[in-house]
């Protein structure tokens, strides 16, 4: 009886009478805020949005411009480019015909073709493009050319109509991002091997750099200005894993040791 059954059931498949499946659902990715680990923003959408469901968010603390960009899931990037209307525009290819894209940001730093894991680092945050109400993060999760309702983490994220309206956090927090921070500085700053301690290694150019860690050491003062902490990072004139002098970040006081999005830098282990 058996075979009689496999018998049948062979004929049904060999006329196209049912179908047997021969691999697995391609799982859809779990994407991530495209931000760093821990960071809570506020997202909206706006009446220019069409659809809707594209997504625009800020940080309600003022630390927008300059944030790390991050990737929301592993992919291959098949967009790196400058157009007029979205600016410095990336845009990530995914498994099961899933993309994400990433508009208005101040510089892109992915190619086409490159491969990226979650939560690498792809940009900063900027005003790029026909971005009118300041700087901010334009993202979209897009699946065979349709635009989806935004996910992070495996939940909905609601459509509101104004910052403010709605926060999330970031938990995109296992990927290589995650060990820099990004800092600007308003001069060239000298580097050390240890902190504070002559000679001087190289140097680390004015602009916007990457750091991995701080560590308390020599207080610098300049007037009324001054820093106990050193950041580790790699010059750009001269040797890696060296210190420079937190008193040449741009947007932090006395005894501040920040990353551009207002996150402590974490301590040196």
């Amino acid at each position: 009886m058996k075979l009689i059954r496999l018998a049948l059931l062979a004929i049904l498949v060999a006329a196209g009478l049912i179908a047997v499946p021969t691999t697995a659902m391609a799982a859809d990715p779990v994407f991530q805020m495209p931000i760093p680990c821990g960071l809570r923003w506020t997202t909206a959408t706006h009446s220019g949005h069409n659809p809707k469901e594209k997504l625009d968010m800020v940080d309600p603390g003022g630390n927008t411009r300059g944030t790390t960009v991050l990737a929301a899931a592993a992919g291959r990037v098949s967009v790196s480019t400058f157009v007029a209307d979205a600016g410095n525009m990336i845009v990530i290819d995914h498994a099961d015909g899933w993309q994400t894209r990433y508009l208005h940001l101040d510089r892109r730093d992915v190619a086409v073709g490159n491969e990226v894991a979650q939560g690498a680092p792809i940009g900063l945050v900027g005003n790029t493009g026909s971005a009118t109400t300041g700087a901010h993060l334009h993202f979209e999760e897009k699946q065979n050319g349709v635009v989806k309702q935004v996910m992070f983490d495996g939940h909905l994220v609601p459509i509101t109509w104004s910052y403010g309206e709605h926060f999330e956090t970031s938990a995109n927090c296992s990927g290589p991002g995650d060990s820099k921070f990004w800092v600007d500085t308003f001069a060239d700053a000298p580097g050390y091997a240890s902190p504070g301690v002559e000679p001087s290694t190289g140097t680390l150019r004015k602009g916007t750099s990457y750091v991995y860690c701080r560590v308390e050491g020599p207080v610098v003062r300049v007037g009324d200005s001054y820093n106990k902490w050193w950041l580790k990072t790699d010059l750009d004139v001269g040797p890696a894993n060296q210190y420079v002098s937190a008193y040449y970040l741009s947007r932090w006081g006395n005894d501040e040791a920040k990353d551009n999005s207002g996150r402590d830098i974490k301590n040196c282990t």
